[in-house]
This record gives C-alpha cells, structure tokens and sequence, in this order.
C-alpha cells in the first residue's frame, strides 16, 4: 500500500486556497478596469443614450423627459415631457399655432444629428420665418428609432386619438420593412418581446454596453452586410421576405381613415436609400401609389437626393446628414404651404386657427 508523505498532503491542500486566491485577484482586476472604463466612456457620452420603455400598444417608446446623446455623434437629443423629439410641452389647446407631426423611422426621429437638424426642427424654423398673421407652428417629431411602418401608423392613431389635435401630419417610409411583423404578435410572443425591451433599457444606461454592443459591435457587423443591403429598406438579400405589398397598403388605408375621421390633413414622405434613385422596393412603390390614388400630397426625396453628392447628404446607407435633413425640410416647405388647413390658418389669423377653442392649456397627460 503506497504511502502519502505530509509534504504531499501539504501542498494538495494548498492548491486549492492558491486557485481561489488568483480567481479572486483577477476577479478584483476586471472589476476594477470595467469601473474605470466605465466612468471614462461616461465622459465621451456613453452611458447616455435615448432609454426606451416597453408599450403594449407599441411595443416601445421612448421614455419621457430625457436630455440625452445620438448614438452616432452623440449630439444632443431631447425626449419631451410627452416622449416626443421636442423641446416643449404641449397642451391639448394651441391657439395662434398650428401644429404638425411627423411620423416614422430612425430617420424622422433624427438618427445622428441634434435637436436643431432633424428635418422636422428644420421645417419647422422655415415655417415660422414665413409671413403668416402671426401664426406660431409646431413641427414635432414622433419619429422612433427601428420602427417599421405599422408601428408608425400606430403611434399616429394613438397621437390623434389622445388629444394633440394637429391640423396636419407627415407620414414618413420606414426602412425597417423586415420588422413588420412585430407588430402582429400576440400572447406570449408579444410579451416575450416586451420583456427584451425591458432588459435592453436596463443594459442602455451602461457606458459599457453602448460601447461594446452598440458601437464596436455594431460597426463591425454593419461592415460585413453592408454590401449585401437591399435597395429601400435594412434588409440583406438573405433575410426572410417581408409581407406582402397588400399588407403594407392596409397600413396607410388605416392611417389616411384615422386622419380623415380626424379632419387632419396628411402629407406622405417616400424616402430612399444611399445611392436609391427610383423606388425599389414594394412598399416604396405602393406608397407612391396609394398616394396618387387617393390625391394624398407626396414628397419623393429620390428625386431630390439623386442630384446630390451621396456622401454629403448620407451618414450611412440610410440616415441623411444634417445637410440632408435640411433638403427634406426645404422640398417639405412647399407641400405644407399647399395644404388648406395651412392657407385657412394663415387667413383666420393666429387666435382663429386652433383646431379647437381656446379654453384650456393644460399639458397633456403622458400615457402610463
């Protein structure tokens, strides 16, 4: 029978003290260096990006009352009281102001540039250096970073229907045509989603994450599809079909009935892609001709963007520069300034072009 020495009971009892100890002081390290990258990415802006809450009608939005950073330029971004990309607060009463939504994507949200540069802020300074008796204009953006069209539409109806009563809005294309789907889940899908939300607004506020996950991570695999983008949209040509065209058009049917019923006046916005100089995509096409069918006034920025140096006017293959909101707002400038509601209120004066009377100006509740 073998005879274990003291020596080598010793040590094998000694190892595993030695393993814990290196485990505990590399475990001491890594916190540390994550600490301190995590209060110097700080200093840069990470850690400040847009946070989004879960919605059960809309899946997400952003949270109310934030004074935030771009993720790309980290530029200033401002969430209103109400979640909107505005500065101020709105009451259901805007007497002497007429007032405007735009709705859509990243790109009416504002990816990338500040408060100042959206086009909806940029339209919105236009309309107000026009000579209009005294009439004030809102333009707010109701835009939402990687919402697809029917999250847009949504977001419309639900703006109407809580009281914000503007006399037009702005119906912007989205890009995010693989996402359409999102929008018809139910039951245990629709809430495993908006648990994703949930934990994605908890990892947002990590300097960490915004760096890792939402920069390096997100260039590098931005680097290696983007050769393979589709014309019109975010979608690789492996990515699963989207939905039919006739689903997309009962999209606009849904919002154009919403405003109708509403008595406010729509303007459609069709935009394109990095290099896109004629609608390629079927929803692109269905929406020109939804728009012409139904005598809804449309603004095609392919038209516009074609005559432009590409690098100038885009940031990446989706998002205009603050060069190319500009141009959006300056060809939107003549649509709004053709519409009746706009001709009526310039007419009427700035205490008469309310859609409403003028006998509250309570802010509006934000939805819990």
């Amino acid at each position: 029978m073998p005879i274990t020495s003291a020596s080598t009971v010793g040590k094998s009892a000694v190892l595993p003290k030695s393993g814990l100890r290196k485990f505990g002081k590399a475990l001491f390290w890594f916190v540390a260096v994550c600490l301190v990258l995590e209060v110097g990415l700080r200093a840069f802006g990470y850690g400040s990006y847009v946070i989004y809450r879960p919605d059960q009608r809309l899946l997400w939005v952003p949270m109310p009352g934030q004074h935030r950073v771009t993720e790309i330029n980290h530029a200033a971004e401002t969430i209103s009281p109400q979640g909107f990309r505005y500065r101020e607060v709105l009451t259901h009463e805007h007497p002497g102001i007429y007032r405007m939504f735009a709705f859509g994507d990243s790109v009416t949200m504002g990816w990338g540039v500040n408060d100042d540069s959206t086009y909806s802020a940029q339209l919105e300074k236009l309309l107000n250096s026009q000579d209009c008796s005294g009439t004030k204009f809102q333009m707010i953006s109701a835009g939402v970073n990687a919402y697809p069209q029917a999250l847009a539409v949504e977001r419309l109806k639900m703006v109407l229907e809580d009281g914000y009563q503007p006399n037009a809005v702005i119906l912007a294309f989205s890009f995010n045509t693989g996402f359409e789907r999102l929008a018809d889940l139910q039951g245990a899908e629709r809430q495993k989603l908006l648990r994703r939300v949930e934990l994605k607004s908890v990892a947002r506020r990590i300097a960490l994450y915004n760096f890792l996950i939402e920069g390096v991570l997100r260039n590098l695999v931005y680097y290696r599809i983007r050769e393979k983008l589709m014309l019109g949209t975010w979608d690789t040509a492996g990515a699963a079909p989207n939905l039919p065209a006739s689903h997309y058009l009962k999209e606009l049917q849904s919002a154009k009935d919403t405003a109708d019923a509403h008595h406010v006046q729509m303007i459609m916005l069709l935009l394109g892609t990095k290099g896109e100089f004629y609608p390629a995509h079927p929803y692109q096409k269905a929406m020109f001709e939804f728009a012409r069918e139904n005598n809804i006034p449309i603004l095609n920025m392919m038209e516009v963007m074609k005559s432009q140096n590409q690098d100038e006017v885009y940031m990446d293959p989706a998002h205009p520069t603050p060069v190319g909101q500009a141009l959006i707002a300056q060809n939107l400038l003549p649509l709004v300034r053709g519409l009746g509601s706009y001709s009526a209120a310039c007419q009427a004066g700035p205490t008469n072009n309310a859609a409403v009377s003028s006998t509250a100006t309570k802010p509006i509740a934000t939805r819990p």
